[in-house]
């Protein structure tokens, strides 16, 4: 026999056989569990690790399992494979490099991009990153992310040229069905934009940008008109004890509702199910609570996931912190606010590209000129220069710096995006700079600008989080300069002149500047231009661009002389000779994908792109 945690449940596995004993672990639906060993009354006993693994032993409640052999011939998923491939499909459809003369546009996604976080969170959630045949009920989804037949068809009709490729057979593997899941979430948060458009709720400008909860409503009912019903009905007009069938009966049809019961019946693993049954439909408020409570766990738990598979995605916090914090935290000392400080507000705008005119009385809505303003008057060229086109909306800061997992352990003076209160008429909603979390997380504390009308602290509901950004890029405070350029301020001092050996070395070479740089983010991301740096962890690589001496570029060339700074850049150079395409590059960004895709060749290289380019930036900053 072969047991699983049944879909839609995550249940614990406990140290005793009762229901006050003491929680081991949380397994997420669709966990195999295998043959339990004994019984109580009300548990199964389950040993989940290795024999001698005392912490994954314990008892699971009987009726959060089930018994489910037949999907034991499907191939099982490489959770680590599956993870990475998450991230490279975010990496890809959230893409908006130029591409290259002769080669079509590429499909734009923007603002409703792709997050990998909400795709292992939707895998945990639908089948705990298991290869599963069909597994809801009511639905032909199959595989880890239970994509449907209408998912993948939409996807192939609609992707352009992020579907170029797609196969129906692909929907069938763990791997490649990942973009169909991909682009369901662009569709729906496009499709409740639209929504709001025709609604006169937002405008073209202004785009609604739906939060992470809503993404959650609108994959659990599959109806994005869903998902923003139960948005607005949490804006003060609805009594909070409505039924959630009451509410979701204006934008559902009578058997649509009934398969939404169905298919959802339970969820998270507490005493209520989660939307309730048809017959006895669960209050507005309990839905939003578990809902809330349970998309946090699984953030949390997808997390984890990609700091184990994938670390390099989770941007690092650098030392210089966030140095746009001190001109916000002044504006509010100074309590800027309208009606007293108009004037100095409508400055606020100089720092972006506003077309209209700030001097009005109320002035535009102001906080993303206030964020374009915080950047614009630190003393970072870096950050000065990090400010979006469109500023002055909040949506353009969903494209600023990096992506930062929103369960992670979010830096003070992030930049956070909030999507419109419930039952309110905007765009994107807000723009501010995170504090803090309550104790509980249910509100977030942000300073920004336009919050009540003036410069200061406020909570907000952390559900209407739509995104977190932070400036992955070395802090320019510190930094060395260098021939040009601006070394980060942790490349040792003896090893600064190797930077400069670096660029004209590719100089010579015929390279222009885009290559130097390209080049020199690549040495700085293998070596910090430290020339005796050796790695034998797995491999045995030496020097400046950490050359293997086994399989790659380094050949049979002895460690001492790799160790040379200058035979190192050579031989690098002369492998960069056999790619056209690299001194081809029209730009930075491509020159950088270019020499880490076809001459450093690492293991991961949609995320050493996104690294090394952002190293590239910092440079030129």
């Amino acid at each position: 026999m072969a047991f699983f945690v049944k879909h839609g449940v995550m249940t614990d596995l406990r140290s005793e056989p009762t229901a006050e004993s003491v929680s081991k672990d949380l397994l997420f639906a669709n966990r195999e569990l295998g043959d339990p060993i004994r019984a109580s009354d009300a548990f199964l006993f389950f040993a989940l690790g290795a024999p001698d693994d005392e912490a994954l032993k314990g008892w699971v409640l009987k009726s959060d399992c089930e018994d489910r052999t037949d999907d034991a011939n499907r191939p099982p998923v490489n959770v680590a494979a599956f993870v990475q491939e998450c991230v490279n499909v975010q990496l890809l459809f959230n893409d908006e490099t130029k591409p290259a003369e002769g080669a079509p546009p590429p499909t734009s996604i923007q603002p409703w991009v792709v997050s990998a976080d909400f795709l292992i969170a939707r895998a945990l959630y639908e089948t705990d990153i298991r290869n599963l045949g069909k597994n809801v009920p009511g639905s032909d989804g199959i595989g880890p992310l239970q994509v449907t037949v209408a998912e993948w068809q939409d996807y192939a009709e609609k992707g352009g040229t992020l579907a170029s490729d797609a196969r129906a057979s692909d929907r069938n593997h763990p791997l490649l069905q990942i973009p169909g899941a991909a682009f369901r979430q662009h569709a729906h948060g496009k499709a409740m934009s639209k929504i709001r458009l025709d609604a006169g709720k937002a405008t073209a400008a202004d785009p609604f940008v739906p939060s992470f909860l809503d993404m959650f409503f609108a994959h659990l009912t599959n109806s994005p008109a869903a998902a923003l019903a139960i948005l607005d009905a949490q804006g003060g007009g609805t009594p909070p004890e409505t039924s959630i069938k009451e509410v979701l009966r204006s934008v559902m049809t009578a058997d649509e509702l009934s398969a939404l019961f169905k298919a959802r019946e339970k969820l998270s693993g507490l005493p209520t199910v989660f939307f309730g049954t048809e017959a006895n439909p669960n209050t507005l408020t309990s839905v939003v609570d578990i809902a809330e409570d349970t998309l946090r766990k699984l953030l949390v738990a997808a997390l984890a996931r990609i700091e184990k598979h994938r670390p390099e995605m989770v941007p690092e916090v650098t030392a210089g912190g966030a140095p746009w914090m001190a001109i916000a935290e002044q504006a509010q000392a100074e309590g800027v606010k309208e009606g007293t400080h108009n004037a100095v507000i409508s400055t606020y705008f100089a720092d972006t590209d506003f077309g209209g005119n700030p001097n009005t009385n109320p002035p535009p809505a102001w906080c993303g000129a206030f964020a374009a303003h915080c950047m614009k008057r630190c003393d970072n060229p870096i950050v000065q220069a990090s400010v979006p086109k469109q500023a002055a909306a909040a949506i353009s800061w969903k494209k600023w710096g990096a992506d930062f997992p929103l369960q992670g352990t979010i830096p003070r003076g992030a930049v956070v995006v909030l999507s419109p209160m419930p039952g309110t008429t905007g765009g994107t909603g807000h723009v501010g700079f995170f504090l803090e979390f309550s104790p509980d997380k249910k509100k977030v504390f942000l300073l920004g600008g336009n919050q009540s009308k003036k410069v200061g602290r406020t909570p907000f509901p952390a559900s209407q989080i739509a995104g977190v950004r932070w400036l992955d890029q070395p802090a320019a405070a510190g930094a060395v300069a260098i021939d040009g350029i601006r070394l980060p301020p942790n490349v040792a001092p003896e090893n600064r002149q190797f930077a400069g050996l670096i660029l004209k070395a590719f100089a010579a070479a015929g390279y222009g500047r885009n290559q130097q740089i390209a080049a020199l983010a690549n040495a700085i991301g293998e070596s910090n231009l430290n020339p005796k740096a050796h790695n034998t962890r797995g491999e045995d690589s030496v020097g400046l661009f950490q050359l293997n001496r086994i399989v790659g570029v380094g050949g049979r060339h002895s460690v001492e002389r790799l160790m040379d700074p200058a035979f190192n850049t050579q031989l690098i150079i002369a492998e960069a000779n056999r790619f056209p395409s690299f001194k081809n590059a029209a730009d930075l960004h491509t020159a950088v994908d270019v020499f880490v895709r076809s001459v450093e060749r690492p293991r991961d290289k949609p995320g050493q792109v996104v690294k090394r380019f952002r190293i590239a930036q910092a440079l030129i900053g």
